[in-house]
């Protein structure tokens, strides 16, 4: 399992407020969480309508797709998803996790990226080739993952996780480690969705992380910046992801950073919240969409009282404003044959009226003894109306 995926299963077990950074908002407190809470136990199920078809099938264990609309009459949608194609690790390619990218004719037909301009839509992953791997770098030798894009002025702009060895380049809890692995958000930018120049550096990345001694299982409090959701919107780069805020301020809480430069240059970027004062704590695999004046937020949080670390994360939805003060709505069950769907990755469907959310997902293996791969990817719909 990837460093992400750890600490995405240590972000189940709390719920409770977070960082100590630039927006004069008032920091979370007890009853915003225990609001927050209170919000998580409404079941909108039936407000979506589920297709009941996987779009991705057949790989060992992929997730997090991420849909655009390109101007393309043939495939007029781009996906990016990654982790494991065939074998746990992509022993194949550098460090573990890799990005797959996939075009669509509509969303229900898919075609993976196979490199040399071939394409794939029989599900055969041993054919995909990732478009993204790790690096040599001590913040890029492990992860790459979580992308979300943003496709503006004929330019796919992505933002996604990367981890690293650290400082001493010893991977975490290995004999000799002494800083545990790094986390932190990457940039790139490409014509084609499948070249891509990344950014010099991380765009966020708490640096004090560099070489420092993490605590117990390698959590850096109020670091280790992951799971990126991009938007363009009023003339500015708006980036929510999530962090470790610990269990007394919320596991994987919310965080926010904006950008008013270059996309690619990291010292355009700064985080406002963050910290001890999240956005939304206990808000894991943040997916943040604009649908007129709203802005909608998934993530897959735990909803008590369901003991299971797994079975416990539920998709979720909060609704915003301004994007930065956010109500949650509740959550949705999982389909009748998984145990447990995660990590949600929102498309707007502007092509009908009204306007449609289309929720792209992961189906969790589950059994006994419990398997944590994601083999199936589905989606499911909802017209946007008044909350």
């Amino acid at each position: 399992m990837s460093a992400a995926a750890r600490i995405a299963s240590l972000a189940v077990l709390t719920v409770l407020p977070v960082g100590r950074l630039a927006a004069e908002v008032p920091s979370s407190t007890p009853s915003a969480s225990v609001r927050q809470r209170a919000g998580l136990q409404f079941d909108r199920s039936s407000l979506w309508t589920r297709s009941g078809k996987d779009v991705l099938w057949g790989f060992r264990n992929l997730y997090a797709a991420k849909v655009v609309r390109a101007p393309d009459k043939a495939y007029p949608l781009r996906m990016w998803f990654f982790g494991w194609a065939v074998a746990d690790g992509n022993p194949r390619y550098p460090g573990c996790d890799a990005i797959y990218h996939a075009r669509g004719k509509d969303l229900d037909h898919w075609e993976v990226y196979c490199g040399n301009g071939a394409w794939d839509a029989t599900m055969t992953p041993k054919k995909w080739r990732p478009v993204v791997t790790a690096r040599d770098k001590i913040y890029d030798q492990w992860h790459n993952g979580d992308p979300t894009v943003v496709y503006r002025n004929g330019v796919f702009h992505m933002a996604y996780s990367a981890t690293g060895h650290n400082a001493d380049g010893i991977g975490e809890s290995r004999p000799g480690d002494r800083d545990g692995d790094i986390l932190c958000v990457m940039g790139a930018t490409s014509q084609d969705g499948i070249r891509w120049r990344r950014s010099r550096e991380p765009l966020l990345m708490n640096r004090a992380e560099i070489g420092a001694p993490h605590g117990k299982g390698s959590e850096f409090l109020h670091g280790m910046y992951h799971r990126p959701s991009l938007l363009w919107d009023n003339g500015r780069w708006r980036m929510w992801f999530d962090y470790w805020a610990g269990p007394r301020d919320g596991g994987c809480a919310m965080g926010y950073a904006e950008c008013r430069g270059e996309f690619l240059d990291p010292s355009a970027w700064r985080i406002v919240r963050a910290g001890d004062r999240p956005l939304l704590p206990h808000w894991p695999n943040p997916e943040v969409v604009k649908v007129g004046q709203k802005y909608y937020a998934f993530g897959d949080p735990p909803i008590p009282p369901e003991p299971h670390p797994w079975k416990a994360r539920q998709i979720a939805e909060a609704v915003s404003d301004d994007g930065i003060r956010w109500t949650v709505l509740g959550h949705v069950k999982p389909d009748p044959d998984t145990p447990a769907l995660h990590v949600p990755t929102p498309f707007v469907d502007t092509s009908c009226r009204p306007p449609r959310i289309v929720l792209f997902y992961a189906c969790q293996i589950g059994g006994e003894p419990y398997d944590y791969r994601y083999n199936r990817i589905r989606y499911m719909t909802r017209p946007v109306g008044p909350d």
